[in-house]
Parts: structure tokens; sequence; C-alpha cells
């Protein structure tokens, strides 16, 4: 799994070069990698809801103006970490066995929302950033062997990430239950949740009358 960097300043990351100055003065003190690492910490500590411009900036011991010189709102602020943590995904290479393949995309995905539950939340980014774009490419390419349209194949590849974050979301509600009422937790259900995903997305795959209307 790859790990996160964190940029230095002046340097640019997969989401593009930090805002420029205007020459006069000294150069700022943040990078938009370092907004977004500090972002991505506290989420994992607290949770989504927990990033908010303030916390983000007190985590960085600055002012949360000194923040708007490199992202625009708390909206893009979560989109650029939503896509940043995918960088730590564990990559798959296609063996030619679509089935295992996408079994093994699948439970990357899933350890990936177990390291970071707050992925899972219900509100979709308000843009798809690099990673996620290439995210879904990689899935799609997966399944290359399969005989469906490739239109079919994304909204195979979609139906998959949709499971992977509801699973994440009820394993998240179980664990905090279990705390909660102080009872050991559910065994791992990776296993089950695996079964269900690629059952789920096989019967996308060969569903025959979305194929004959899915596009090229």
């Amino acid at each position: 799994m790859a790990e996160r960097t964190t940029m230095a300043d002046g340097d640019t990351n997969s989401h593009g070069p930090a805002n420029p100055t205007s020459g006069i003065g000294r150069p700022p003190k943040l990078s938009r990698g370092e907004i977004v690492a500090a972002a991505i910490d506290l989420a994992d500590k607290r949770g989504l809801d927990a990033v908010t411009m303030r916390a983000v900036a007190a985590e960085l011991d600055c002012t949360a103006a000194a923040l708007y010189r490199h992202v625009k709102n708390r909206e893009e602020l979560v989109d650029l970490l939503r896509d940043e943590v995918l960088t730590e995904r564990h990559e798959v290479g296609p063996t030619g066995d679509w089935r295992v393949d996408l079994r093994a995309f699948a439970l990357s995905m899933l350890q990936l929302h177990a390291s970071h539950p707050w992925l899972a939340t219900n509100d979709l980014p308000t843009t798809l950033g690099p990673e996620s774009l290439a995210l879904t490419e990689a899935a799609v390419t997966l399944l290359d062997p399969h005989p469906a349209r490739r239109g079919q194949k994304y909204s195979a590849i979609a139906v998959c990430f949709e499971l992977v974050a509801g699973f994440a979301r009820n394993g998240a509600a179980a664990q905090a239950l279990s705390a909660e009422i102080a009872t050991p937790a559910e065994p791992d259900g990776s296993e089950y949740a695996l079964s269900v995903i690629v059952a789920a997305v096989i019967g996308v795959l060969d569903d025959e009358a979305l194929r004959d209307q899915a596009p090229r």
C-alpha cells in the first residue's frame, strides 16, 4: 500500500499546484499537500464532520484564512482528502481471470475503508479527482476479459463501489454498537461481503437486457 507523502512548499501533487503568490513578501508557509494531510489525519481521528477549515487550521497552528490561499472552501477540501487517500490503495494487477481480479479489487477497497472509515459517508464528492478517475479506470480494466460492453462494466464497478461503502458503513456501526454495550464485535465479515459484492457485480455484467442497452 502506497504511503501518503506531504508536499514541500511550491511542489505539486496529484491535485495540481498550490495557488501562486503575488511575488510580494514571504511565500506561504503551507502547501496544499500539508493541508490535505492534516485534514486526513483529523478525519481518521474524529470523523469527516470534524473536518472544518478552522479545525484543520488549528491542527496546523495557523489561521483559517491561511488555508484559503490553497483551497476554496471546506467542500473542495473534503473532495481533495477523499481523492488523496485513494493513493494508499493496493494496486491489483490483471491476471486474466476477471473473477479473481474483481475479488482482489473489492478486498483492497474494503481494506482502504477499514483504514479510513469516514470514506463510507453518504455524501458523494462534488468533483471526482484524478485518483478517483484512475481507480475507476483500473477497476474497469480488470473486467477486460468479460464480454460485456464497456458501459455495462462501468455500471458494474459503480455497484461494487456502492456495496463496499455499504458494508463499510454497516461494519463501523456494528463496531460502535459493540463498544457501547461492551460486548465483543462480530467476527470479520469480509468473506461474506466479498461474496455478495462479487455476486452483485457478476449479476450486472451478465444481465442480457442491460448488455443490449449498454453503450460500447
